[in-house]
């Protein structure tokens, strides 16, 4: 039947070819929806470009307590999980940004043989000794290569050995430019020597001497002695110096009352050479300089870094020091073994290269027959 002309029709004929228009609201594609969530994804893509360009990306993705290095391959983390990891220094360029991927230094209290089994170092960083004939100072020194005319810095940790997460941090994770001296009390004290001299260090070894405030001060049952005579001074000497024949010198521990005594210091200093072994004397006091003539090997240090101070106070320390190596040519730092004193030092070098400097050991700067390096 057809329809009546003025009868409305509610869908189209079979031959009808317009079919009825339809509305678009709520489709997403094409729609504001779409466009609402594009510019989303627009905003959320140039928020991260310019974190990751800020170098603010990092520390937002290290929110909930894990770190992420941008662009480097994770590393295993080692072992004794549950140890403090300690981020080292900020670099000391201007604003904070670290001039060279670092990263945390974890106190893993280790031994030196299981800290060379389980972060075995390259086999060439190995410090090759020198001849046989050599006197153990030049055998056993690093040396100091390519300096050409740059100002010299250099580093010695004293007091290692007896703190096993600060001595595993100091011999693998410092610089292998950084001297490394060990106390004569340490225990396994020739197998720290040689896992050191693995990593490339040079060592040394802290020598006892007596302090102006003996015996609130006391340099041990080793410790050279004002008091005593020549021949027990030398025989406590001889004591220290079992099993460290790979050693390149000695560096002084206290000692600012027996270094002022030329009666009680003569006789050390001139075994000290008969053996080729250089001293580094660490107690910043004028007496000693009319009597270092004595010494065949020596050198004075300029600095040592306080062993109480914060973060904040050593990185302001050791950004002074290496203005001061530009002035003055040369410095040589002492630095206790502590836990943030050795993460200060663990980007010395990259901060030494951006300012110019050559980073090298300590025996670099001592002075071999009255004559200067």
């Amino acid at each position: 039947m057809r329809a009546k002309p003025d009868e409305p029709r509610d869908r189209p004929g079979p031959h009808d070819p317009y079919p009825p228009v339809t509305s678009g609201r709520g489709q997403w594609i094409g729609g504001p929806g779409f466009i609402f969530i594009l510019l989303i994804l627009l905003i959320l893509a140039g928020a991260t470009i310019y974190l990751q360009a800020t170098g603010q990306l990092g520390s937002l993705l290290a929110q909930g307590g894990q770190l992420i290095g941008l662009g480097r391959t994770p590393e295993a983390a080692p072992t004794g999980q549950g140890e403090p990891a300690l981020q080292p220094m900020a670099s000391m360029e201007s604003g904070g940004a670290p001039s060279a991927p670092v990263k945390p230094l974890v106190l893993a209290a280790m031994g030196p043989a299981e800290l060379l089994e389980k972060r075995p170092p390259p086999k060439s960083l190995r410090l090759i000794p020198g001849e046989f004939d050599q006197p153990p100072l030049l055998r056993f020194a690093r040396p100091a290569l390519f300096l050409g005319n740059r100002p010299r810095i250099g580093v010695l940790v004293t007091g290692l050995g007896l703190n096993r997460g600060v001595t595993a941090a100091s011999v693998a994770d410092l610089p292998p430019e950084i001297t490394l001296s060990f106390s004569p009390y340490a225990p396994e004290l020739a197998a720290w020597i040689d896992a050191a001299q693995a990593y490339g260090h040079e060592v040394l070894l802290d020598l006892p001497l007596e302090p102006r405030n003996y015996p609130q001060d006391d340099p041990g049952p080793l410790g050279l002695l004002t008091a005593l005579n020549k021949q027990e001074n030398l025989r406590r000497l001889g004591e220290l110096l079992k099993g460290t024949d790979s050693i390149a010198g000695l560096a002084t521990q206290f000692g600012d009352r027996f270094l002022a005594d030329p009666a009680a210091l003569r006789p050390v200093l001139s075994e000290l050479g008969q053996r080729g072994l250089g001293l580094v004397v660490t107690a910043n006091i004028e007496e000693t300089a009319r009597d270092m003539a004595d010494a065949p090997s020596h050198a004075r240090i300029d600095e040592s870094l306080p062993q109480d101070a914060s973060r904040q106070a050593l990185t302001a320390e050791v950004e002074a020091l290496l203005s001061a190596a530009k002035v003055k040519s040369q410095v040589l730092i002492a630095v206790p073994a502590y836990p943030l004193s050795i993460a200060a030092l663990t980007s010395l070098a990259a901060a030494a290269k951006d300012r110019g400097l050559a980073l090298v050991p300590a025996t670099a700067f001592l002075i071999r027959q009255g004559t200067a390096p």
